[in-house]
C-alpha cells in the first residue's frame, strides 16, 4: 500500500465524527450582517468608515481607536469636549492625531486604521470622529472619561463568539442583550473587559461587524483577549488597537494575531497574555517586567487571559491548559496578582484563594469575603456572553469554590477600592425578550470581594522579579519540558502559516467555506495529528497543540478547529454549527454548585471525556495498521 493511500485510511478514520448528544441537528448557516440587528449609529451618508471600536489607552488620560476605510493613507482621529461642540459638530480647532499604522485589511477590499486620543482630562464627556477627507467622517460618538482615583468599576464578559450558534440561537443578539444588561447594572464602568472569542471564524468580517454592532462599542472603552478562535488571522490585530503590545512576547505570525499586552486604568493594573502562544516562559518573563516597572503604580492587579486554567467544564484537561495550569501560579504568587480572569469553557466558576503550587489556600473557603495574604490568587471562569454555546460540568474538582451551570449568557461587575476588589457575576435570561433595550435585567448568581490582610500588606510589583520560593524554581524546571516542545511547534507552525497565505493569495478567506489550509488533515503535517487523535502522553500531540495555536485554533484536548474543523468530543464546528445546539438537557442542568469538594452530581458526563474513545481508537488501530504496511512496503522494495 502506498504512503498516499495510508493517509487517505488514517484521514478518514480519524476524522469521522462522534456527536456529543444523540439527535444533533446541524444548525443553519450563520446570519448575515445585513439581516442581524445592530444598534451602530449611521455614518454620514458619503463616509466610507465602518467598524469603529473605541478602546483603553495605555492609561486613563487616552483612548485608542480602530476603524476601517475605504482608501489608505491620510486618516484621523479628531476630538473635542462635548461642551465645546458647535450644535452635533466637531469645532474646526478639534484636537486631531494622524493614525499610527494603517493597511490592506484581511479581506483584501478595505484598509484598517489605528489612532490614539492623548492628554484626556478625568470626568470630561468627549466627543471624536474617525475618517479622512477622501473616505468622509464617521458620525460623532461621545464617551466619557470617568473619575481619576477612588472607587470605580468595569465589566467583563466571557467568550461573545458571534457566528457559533448559527442563528439558533442568535448569538448577535445574544451578544448585544448582554453588553446592553452589563451596562445598566454597573455605575458608570471604565471600560468593558471581553475574554477572547469575539468571533467564531478569526477572519470572518461580517461576525466581526456582528459583534461591534452595539452603540456601545463606540462609547464604552473595551479591551479585549485573544482567543483560540480569533488567533488565525490578521483581522483581530487589525480590529483592535491594544495598548503597550510587546513585539517579543506572545506575538503572533505572518498570518496569526497575537502579542502581549498592559494597561493601568483607575489605579489598576492589568495585564493580557496570548494564552495561544505555549511558550510559558516568554509569558512569565512578561508579566515579571510589567509588574517591576509599574507593579507600585497600582492598588489592584488583574492577569487576563483566554484558557482558563481552573474551569469545572471539559477544557480543563486539555494538553495546553495543563501546561498553563503548571506555569501561571508561581508566576501570580512572586508577582501578587490578586485576580486573573479568563474565558473558554462556558461556564461560570471560581476558585478558592490558591497558592503558588496551584492549591487551595487551607483558610479560603466559597464564601463572600476571602481575606489573602501576599502570593494568593484568585481565578474567574466566564461563561459565554452570547448563548452561542455552552460545556457541561465536570463535578468533584479541588479548585471549585463555586460554579454555576445553567447554559445563560452572564457578565461580572468588577468594583475597585483601595481597600476591595469586588466581583459580582449576573445572569442574563432571554424571557423572550427580542430586543437588547427591552432586556435590560439581570439575576445575581454569585458574589465575592477580595481583600488583603493586615494594613502591612506588601505593595503590589514587590519582588516582581525573583523566584519567591523553592516551589517557585521548581515549577519553572518543570516548565521548561513545554518550552522545549514550543521550540519544534513554531517550526512546525511555519509550514501551516506559508500554507494560509498562499490560501489568502488566491484571493480566498482561510475560514470562506468552512476549511483552512493550515488544518492538521494537510497530508504535510500528517505527523502532527491535530484532529484529536493524539495521547496525553504523545510529545507530538504537544507539538500539534502548539502548532494549532498558530496556525489553527485549538478548542478541544489538542483537537484543530479552523472554522469548520473538530470543536468539542469529536463534533465538527463550522462556521454555521454549533456542537451543542439542540443537544440533550443535562442531568444537571440549572444547577449551582458551591464546595464542590463532595463530587455531587457524578452521575453527569461531560460532553468530551469518554465519548472521544472511538475517534482515538480508530485513529490509534489506523497508526499501527498504517506503520505495519509502511514497513511491509520497504521490506518488499527492499527484496526486489
Amino acid at each position: 500500500m502506498s504512503i498516499l493511500s495510508v493517509s487517505a485510511l488514517l484521514a478518514a478514520l480519524v476524522a469521522v465524527p462522534v456527536p456529543a448528544h444523540a439527535g444533533l441537528t446541524p444548525a443553519e448557516p450563520t446570519q448575515s450582517p445585513s439581516t442581524s440587528p445592530s444598534t451602530q449609529p449611521e455614518a454620514d451618508e458619503e463616509s466610507a468608515i465602518s467598524d469603529v471600536v473605541l478602546q483603553v489607552g495605555a492609561d486613563e488620560s487616552s483612548r485608542n481607536l480602530s476603524w476601517m476605510s475605504e482608501n489608505s493613507g491620510d486618516g484621523e482621529v479628531r476630538w473635542a469636549k462635548t461642551s465645546e461642540l458647535e450644535g452635533s459638530a466637531l469645532p474646526e480647532d478639534a484636537h486631531s492625531a494622524e493614525t499610527s499604522d494603517s493597511g490592506l485589511s484581511t479581506d483584501l477590499k478595505r484598509h484598517y486604521n489605528h489612532a490614539s486620543m492623548t492628554g484626556l482630562e478625568p470626568d470630561t464627556e468627549y466627543s471624536y470622529q474617525v475618517g479622512s477627507e477622501e473616505d468622509g467622517y464617521s458620525a460623532v460618538a461621545q464617551f466619557d472619561t470617568g473619575g481619576s482615583g477612588g472607587d470605580s468599576e468595569f465589566l467583563v464578559f466571557g467568550d461573545p463568539q458571534v457566528g457559533a450558534g448559527g442563528g439558533q440561537p442568535d448569538d448577535a443578539t445574544g451578544w448585544d442583550r448582554t453588553l446592553n444588561s452589563g451596562l445598566e447594572t454597573a455605575q458608570d464602568p471604565r471600560f468593558f473587559f471581553s475574554l477572547g472569542d469575539q468571533v467564531n471564524s478569526a477572519g470572518d468580517q461580517g461576525q466581526y461587524e456582528q459583534y461591534l454592532a452595539p452603540e456601545a462599542t463606540q462609547e464604552v472603552p473595551q479591551a479585549t483577549t485573544i482567543g483560540n478562535h480569533d488567533v488565525a488571522s490578521k483581522s483581530y490585530e487589525q480590529h483592535f488597537n491594544r495598548p503597550n503590545v510587546s513585539s517579543d512576547h506572545g506575538e503572533g505570525g505572518l498570518v496569526a494575531s497575537g502579542g502581549d499586552y498592559w494597561f493601568i486604568d483607575s489605579g489598576v493594573l492589568f495585564i493580557n497574555i496570548n494564552s495561544n502562544d505555549s511558550d510559558t516562559d516568554e509569558h512569565a518573563e512578561f508579566i515579571d517586567e510589567v509588574v517591576a516597572e509599574h507593579g507600585d503604580e497600582a492598588r489592584w492587579t488583574v492577569l487576563g487571559f483566554h484558557h482558563s486554567i481552573y474551569s469545572t467544564a471539559t477544557h480543563n484537561s486539555d494538553l495546553d491548559v495543563k501546561r498553563l495550569r503548571e506555569a501561571i501560579p508561581p508566576v501570580a504568587a512572586r508577582n501578587d496578582i490578586d485576580l486573573v480572569v479568563s474565558g473558554h469553557d462556558h461556564i461560570y466558576n471560581r476558585t478558592f484563594l490558591m497558592d503558588a503550587e496551584g492549591k487551595k489556600v487551607e483558610s479560603s473557603d466559597a464564601g463572600l469575603e476571602q481575606e489573602k495574604e501576599e502570593g494568593q490568587t484568585m481565578y474567574l471562569t466566564l461563561t459565554s456572553s452570547s448563548g452561542s454555546k455552552f460545556y457541561d460540568y465536570v463535578p468533584g474538582l479541588d479548585w471549585e469554590a463555586k460554579s454555576v451551570h445553567n447554559d445563560i449568557p452572564a457578565f461580572t461587575r468588577a468594583r475597585v477600592s483601595d481597600e476591595a476588589l469586588r466581583a459580582t457575576t449576573y445572569e442574563v435570561p432571554a424571557e423572550g425578550a427580542q430586543q437588547a433595550e427591552a432586556q435590560a435585567a439581570s439575576e445575581q448568581i454569585d458574589d465575592v470581594e477580595i481583600t488583603r490582610s493586615g494594613d502591612d500588606a506588601p505593595e503590589p510589583g514587590t519582588d516582581a522579579g525573583a523566584d519567591a520560593d523553592a516551589e517557585d524554581a521548581a515549577a519553572s524546571s518543570d516548565g521548561s519540558s513545554a518550552d522545549a516542545d514550543s521550540a519544534s511547534a513554531d517550526a512546525d507552525g511555519a509550514s501551516a502559516e506559508a500554507d494560509s497565505v498562499s490560501a489568502e493569495a488566491d484571493g480566498a478567506s482561510p475560514e470562506a467555506d468552512g476549511t483552512d489550509s493550515s488544518d492538521g488533515s494537510n497530508s504535510a503535517d500528517a505527523g502532527t495529528s491535530s484532529d484529536g487523535a493524539e495521547s496525553d502522553s504523545d510529545s507530538d500531540s504537544e507539538r500539534a497543540d502548539s502548532d494549532a495555536a498558530t496556525a489553527g485554533t485549538t478548542d478541544n484536548d489538542g483537537t484543530t478547529e479552523a472554522e469548520g474543523a473538530t470543536d468539542n468530543d469529536g463534533t465538527t464546528e463550522s462556521d454555521g454549527a454549533d456542537a451543542n445546539a439542540a443537544s440533550a438537557a443535562p442531568a444537571d442542568s440549572g444547577t449551582t454548585s458551591a464546595n464542590s469538594d463532595s463530587a455531587a452530581d457524578g452521575g453527569d458526563l461531560p460532553r468530551t471525556g469518554t465519548q472521544l474513545g472511538l475517534p482515538i481508537g480508530l485513529g490509534a488501530g489506523a497508526v499501527i495498521i498504517g506503520a505495519v504496511l509502511l514497513l511491509v512496503s520497504k521490506r518488499r522494495r527492499s527484496l526486489r
